[in-house]
């Protein structure tokens, strides 16, 4: 029996925990202002229609707009400056040699990152199975 991949892997904002990753596909990237709103008791991202006044730890962040493998749908992963240098050395990376994108969080100190790796295409190695009685290998 096939288990559904959990809703913190397929949602939205995909929140991997330790140990779990989520295939990629990159799609866009924007930068954008985004505050915390005591009112709402969630991060928004600030427009025209937003009052940045209102809100607290403004700060700017790149989005990153990608395809989840999981959910075969569209997710959004907020990343800092560094964060944003790692996954540009990975997509450098799978630019040249192919593979798939995965995205992961680790603890670093008492926060967690957003982190990418990538996985490589291993061509399968057809193995040649000879059969021998037990007698023959003794």
């Amino acid at each position: 029996m096939m288990s559904r991949p959990r809703s913190h892997l397929t949602g939205r904002y995909p929140k991997p925990r330790g140990g779990e990753y989520v295939p990629i596909t990159f799609l866009d990237f924007q930068r954008v202002r985004v505050g915390w709103s005591p009112e709402e008791k969630r991060s928004i991202y600030i427009d025209s229609s937003v009052d940045p006044d209102k809100l607290r730890r403004v700060r700017e962040v790149s989005v990153l707009t990608v395809i989840n493998h999981l959910s075969g749908g569209i997710s959004t992963i907020e990343l800092t400056d560094a964060e944003r240098e790692q996954f540009e050395e990975v997509y450098d990376r799978y630019l040249k040699e192919g593979g798939q994108i995965l995205f992961t969080r680790r603890k670093t100190g008492s926060t967690l990152i957003s982190f990418f790796e990538l996985k490589s295409e291993e061509k399968k190695r057809e193995e040649k199975v000879e059969r021998r009685l037990l007698s023959e290998k003794l």
